[in-house]
């Protein structure tokens, strides 16, 4: 019984993502997700109370897509420049891929619906371990130096999310979405920027 019921949670997600992604949370109805997957309206509101928590749910979904992704490509690069780039690059590819899904942490819209925000510090979390296990890479191949591994990893992930605010106000779209040669321009200042941080810390 417990196989069949998170078999349908994941059909509900995976229909839900997709509906997400192309037409983003106030343009899908749950009832339109409902009737994709044949499935009566109780059903979908018998594992989700509302289209915030589903939606919230279906955000994680997309972080573990990124953090499977970005794992593995860290995992598989040569050094730390590699893996760093891998990490930017995948990352930003994933949320180009579902923006419409990312696209509250994008807007910074202050109705963010709790239960979408609720995930944010998860996702946060989340990349500061990827972002130690590339300064670990480094230490490993004894390409750099790092005492406080969690804390370097929590700064350089800050300014490099910081970036994004910072080029939105230069093109004084700090409310609006990217466009893609926004997105394009990010990742490069964000390369550079990684590429002095971990020089910094090289032996």
């Amino acid at each position: 019984m417990a196989k069949n019921a998170d078999a349908k949670r994941m059909k509900i997600l995976e229909a839900a993502k997709r509906r997400f992604a192309h037409y983003g949370l106030a343009k899908t109805t749950m009832a339109e997700i409902a009737q994709d997957l044949s499935f009566s309206k109780a059903l979908l509101y018998y594992y989700f109370p509302d289209k915030n928590r589903l939606y919230a749910a279906v955000f994680e979904m997309a972080v573990d897509e990124i953090i499977t992704e970005t794992t593995e490509k860290i995992n598989k690069a040569k050094d730390v420049n590699e893996a760093m780039e891998a990490f930017l690059a995948t990352r930003l590819t994933v949320i180009k891929d579902n923006f419409n899904i990312f696209e509250f942490t994008y807007t910074l819209r202050n109705e963010m619906p709790s239960d979408i925000e609720s995930v944010l510090p998860s996702l946060f979390e989340k990349e500061i371990q990827q972002v130690a296990l590339i300064l670990n890479k480094g230490i490993a191949t004894k390409e750099l130096e790092v005492e406080e591994v969690e804390l370097t990893a929590k700064i350089l992930l800050i300014s490099l999310l910081g970036m994004r605010i910072g080029i939105l106000q230069e093109f004084r779209n700090l409310f609006l979405p990217p466009t893609k040669e926004e997105f394009d321009y990010i990742l490069s200042l964000q390369k550079k920027l990684a590429k002095i941080f971990i020089n910094g810390l090289r032996v």
